[in-house]
């Protein structure tokens, strides 16, 4: 009789773990699309004939599907779960992803994949604050403070909709330039955000909002995010020259008022070791540790705005061979804004100044690069979460090496829309 009910309770137990209760989840659907028409004037150095031409003008779309399950058990515990799908992205994926785990934050690689899984988390909340766990960006960005924009898509704190192209201006080659080449498919991004490792599987604690201050503190044990089934695939490899490990993030931001002026303040620090580090005098990506720390300001009164950011990146490129190379990405950004009712002008300068061997590029002929772009536009919100958007970006790209062929002046129009679900 023992063994009988022993052997019963056995059965119950297995069947209680392989089939769980259904958790209670009120489930949302959301996301957005972004589409524009964008003219593109850039100048060209590889002449006609040389299959390098660009076009000039062009469609472009952003879309992402995004679901959230979410629930407030009886003890007064939030939980939920999100992801986000992106669809019909063709070719532009995040860093971080698991078949290059250690791309920088700024290069967009192609994948020629129509659909990717942009964030996949669940999170837990409640009066103690808030615990993310899974693909989700760190403390860092989600306290980040960014500055006003013309258009967000186009001169925000992430860029969607970019005509520069980076891998054909300096010597008209694709896949053989400054910023986009040594043989790789890719192209560099005008935008600021302190996210240098976006879809990486980690743990976030924001804390709950006291008079205006919030802080927030991010780890991950290395940078990537795992393939379908990668649970069940063993432990990964510890010791590569081409990833990162023990990924720290630290933030800080604080949202008040003033004299009836509204202020945002924020920084925040990140941290990430090479899983191995390169011999001595090899300049390549992920040879060394990586850091990173940004600092905003924003203040706005009555129907105006102005802010300013800061972004440094320090990627410690081995330099033992004497190359005397900058390894530090450093970007400025300033902006002011009107918003009235549905009304929305913006204006925007941003500047960034690449050393040459940022990222292991390793271009010991030329100087730093440097990239500067003013933004003017509007937008008019036509209905709740739908805006109609206009803007015109202009700037030049400059590489110290008195090469002619290493400098690049650019214009993007852009009109388009932006409806969020």
């Amino acid at each position: 009789m023992k063994k009988i009910l022993l052997a019963g309770t056995a059965i119950v137990g297995a069947a209680v773990l392989a089939s769980p209760a259904q958790a209670d989840l009120k489930i949302d659907l959301g996301g957005h699309f972004r589409g524009y028409a964008v003219f593109n004037d850039q100048d060209e150095t590889g002449g006609a004939g040389t299959e390098n031409d660009l076009r000039s003008f062009e469609f472009k779309r952003d879309m992402e599907v995004h679901f959230t399950g979410e629930t407030t058990t009886d003890s007064g515990l939030t939980v939920g779960v999100h992801a986000e799908l992106d669809l019909g992205n063709e070719g532009q994926s995040e860093s971080g992803v698991s078949v290059l785990p250690a791309q920088p934050g700024n290069f967009s690689f192609t994948d020629n994949d129509p659909n990717q899984l942009d964030e996949a988390y669940i999170y837990f909340s409640g009066g103690w604050g808030r615990v993310n766990f899974g693909s989700e960006d760190g403390a860092a960005y989600l306290l980040q403070v960014a500055a006003p924009s013309a258009d967000s898509n186009v001169d925000g704190m992430r860029v969607y909709v970019q005509a520069l192209n980076a891998d054909v201006w300096d010597n008209g080659a694709a896949d053989n330039s400054i910023l986009g080449g040594n043989g790789l498919d890719f192209n560099y991004r005008l935008d600021y955000d302190n996210a240098f490792f976006r879809d990486t599987d980690r743990l976030t604690y924001l804390t709950p909002k006291w008079n205006g201050f919030q802080a927030g503190v991010s780890y991950a044990p290395e940078a990537g995010q795992g393939a379908v089934d990668d649970a069940f695939l063993g432990a990964s490899l510890e010791d590569t020259t081409t990833n990162f490990e023990d990924l720290w993030e630290v933030a800080a931001r604080w949202d008040g008022e003033f004299e009836g002026f509204g202020i945002s303040a924020g920084v925040g620090y990140a941290n990430a070791s090479a899983t191995e580090e390169a011999a001595a005098g090899v300049n390549s990506f992920a040879s060394d540790d990586y850091s990173a720390w940004d600092a905003g300001l924003n203040v706005s009164f009555n129907d105006f705005s102005v802010g300013v950011a800061y972004l440094n990146e320090e990627t410690g490129v081995d330099d033992s061979a004497g190359l005397g190379n900058d390894s530090e990405i450093e970007t400025w950004v300033v902006g002011a804004a009107w918003d009235n009712g549905p009304y929305h002008l913006g204006a925007t300068w941003y500047n960034t100044e690449i050393g040459n061997n940022a990222f292991g590029l390793g271009l010991t002929g030329t100087d730093n690069v440097d990239i500067e772009r003013w933004t003017v536009g509007g937008g008019y919100t036509y209905g709740p979460g739908m805006t109609f958007r206009g803007s015109v970006a202009f700037g030049d790209v400059e590489a110290a090496s008195g090469a002619a062929a290493d400098d690049t002046d650019f214009l993007q129009v852009g009109i388009g829309t932006d409806v969020n679900f």
